[in-house]
């Protein structure tokens, strides 16, 4: 940031063990990272960790979706602002009346449908909010035009390989009628199973079953 404190956003999807001692032990080694053996302690920079969570995060008894942990004595009297930790749960609803940019950053993640992004876009101003709108939208196109390439690339080869099936079964009806004809004039030799191999594109096995 411009202020030199660092930021972390993490996404996570499922709940992990020990969740919270993992997000304070990346928060700790942030603040760490800069310092290194001797160096003055006014190198630290502010540390901020934002972890956007899609589960009900475990021990919090909080009905807010997001909360800010600091360093603070009993009181709320803050010890320093070096470390800061946001936990950001999907799962809760926004309690306010009067939606915050938060808060709709927080519907822009929980929307499942193209009807949700587009309600969002007609009642916000936010252009972070309305160019997140626009990228997933073209995300959505992009997936769609790629699953109907992929679906007519499949059909393409599904009736490439019928006709090949067609053709190829067509071929060994016309080789039977041809090996009766010849075993009737007495004409069957190895000679002709050879070629039935070679001319044919048969199996030595397919050929000798047919005769």
């Amino acid at each position: 940031m411009n202020d030199d404190a660092k930021i972390n956003i993490e996404i996570q999807l499922k709940q992990k063990q020990n969740w919270k001692k993992r997000s304070v032990f990346y928060l700790a080694k942030m603040f760490t990272a800069d310092l290194r053996r001797g160096e003055d302690y006014e190198k630290a920079k502010r540390c901020i960790i934002i972890t956007i969570l899609d589960f009900a995060l475990e021990g919090c008894v909080s009905a807010d979706y997001h909360n800010v942990y600091m360093l603070r004595d009993p009181r709320g009297n803050l010890y320093t602002d070096v470390l800061e930790l946001h936990t950001i749960e999907l799962k809760k609803k926004p309690r306010r009346e009067q939606p915050s940019p938060l808060d709709e950053w927080h519907s822009l993640f929980n929307a499942e449908t193209e009807e949700e992004l587009d309600m969002l876009k007609s009642g916000t101003k936010n252009l972070g909010i309305l160019e997140a709108i626009k990228e997933l939208k073209e995300i959505s196109l992009t997936d769609r035009l790629l699953y109907e390439h992929e679906m007519k690339l499949k059909a393409k080869r599904d009736r490439r390989a019928e006709d090949n099936y067609v053709y190829y079964q067509g071929q060994k009806d016309g080789i039977k009628k041809m090996i009766n004809i010849l075993r009737k004039n007495g004409l069957m030799d190895e000679q002709i199973v050879e070629e039935l191999v070679k001319e044919c594109g048969l199996s030595r096995e397919e050929a000798l079953d047919m005769v």
